[in-house]
């Protein structure tokens, strides 16, 4: 039994795994309410939005219910309240369970499209931005004033969206 302020909710395994493989790919080390937390946030500062897909879910297995905050439940229960009528002439849903399954898959595959929009950088990445920068720090000259890493980084990483910027201008013609 949860405690207060938190609810439980029941999913089929096809969804728990794509909700773990979400958390693993996106957030790592979390749990997986902690990630129904972040993308209802995410959702709700207008990040991304759900959009509604042409899916086939393989609802089969026993459900398994997962504990998630209660303001989480209610963010779930007013999108059902709100599309389950369009979820249900969709999918054919007939349960809140059910809409709840169909829903956040969208969810999850709206999530993974938008995260496809974004630069993933790591830390490793950057070793030819310390390169230049320290190319430029011995021979700096009038043309490249250089004080600190951090300003140099924003100056050459702004030049280079400057300039694919424009390439995306030169292709879209």
């Amino acid at each position: 039994m949860p405690g207060q302020g938190y609810s439980t909710i029941g999913l089929k395994p096809t969804i728990i795994k794509k909700l773990h493989d979400t958390t693993d790919e996106y957030f790592p080390g979390m749990f997986v309410p902690s990630t129904l937390i972040i993308i209802m946030n995410e959702i709700k500062l207008g990040y991304f939005s759900i959009d509604s897909r042409d899916i086939k879910i393989n609802l089969e297995g026993q459900y398994s219910s997962i504990t998630i905050r209660s303001d989480v439940k209610q963010w779930l229960e007013e999108n059902y309240n709100n599309l389950g009528p369009v979820y249900k002439k969709k999918y054919r849903t007939k349960s809140f369970a059910q809409f709840l399954s169909y829903f956040l898959v969208n969810m999850l595959e709206s999530k993974s499209e938008a995260q496809n929009h974004v630069i993933k950088l790591k830390a490793a990445d950057f070793k030819w931005l310390v390169e230049e920068y320290r190319k430029r720090r011995a021979g700096s000259n009038k043309e490249h004033v250089v004080q600190t890493f951090e300003s140099f980084s924003n100056e050459f990483l702004k030049e280079l969206l400057d300039k694919v910027n424009e390439a995306k201008k030169i292709l879209t013609l």
